[in-house]
């Protein structure tokens, strides 16, 4: 399959976060790269993760774009995936009135959230 950016967003929509593995070092790319970040290979191949991670970053919006207004406050995440590479998304299933809470480490899974043409990567914290 041809490693594109439709490829990627048509998998979001199906509640599929794909990368890209390379062949040569196993280096895992998200979203799909035509050559490794990692040892410069361009013999990779698109790779399905589970959807599944731990928060390594987050933030609490509270001045967002004019699309995401009334969204406020909201959490955004760079979440670790369990097979390597790592993502941004919006974080849900937490209190983003009390970021106190929100810790570094927690598990959390993949879920699409599809507006219209639009798909916005979404992860929920995974009791």
């Amino acid at each position: 399959m041809m490693l594109t950016v439709q490829n990627y967003v048509n998998g979001l929509k199906d509640n599929k976060i794909l990368g890209t593995k390379c062949k040569n070092c196993g280096n895992i790319m998200i979203p799909l790269k035509p050559v490794c970040s990692k040892c410069g290979s361009f013999d990779v191949e698109e790779f399905e993760t589970k959807g599944k991670g731990v928060i390594r970053s987050f933030t609490v919006i509270y001045v967002a774009p004019e699309k995401f207004k009334d969204k406020v406050p909201y959490v955004v995440a760079i979440i670790n995936l369990d097979e390597g590479g790592a993502i941004m998304g919006r974080l849900t299933g937490v209190d983003p009135n009390k970021p106190e809470n929100i810790k570094v480490g927690t598990k959390v899974k993949f879920e699409a959230l599809v507006e219209g043409e639009e798909v916005v990567v979404v992860f929920r914290v995974d009791n």
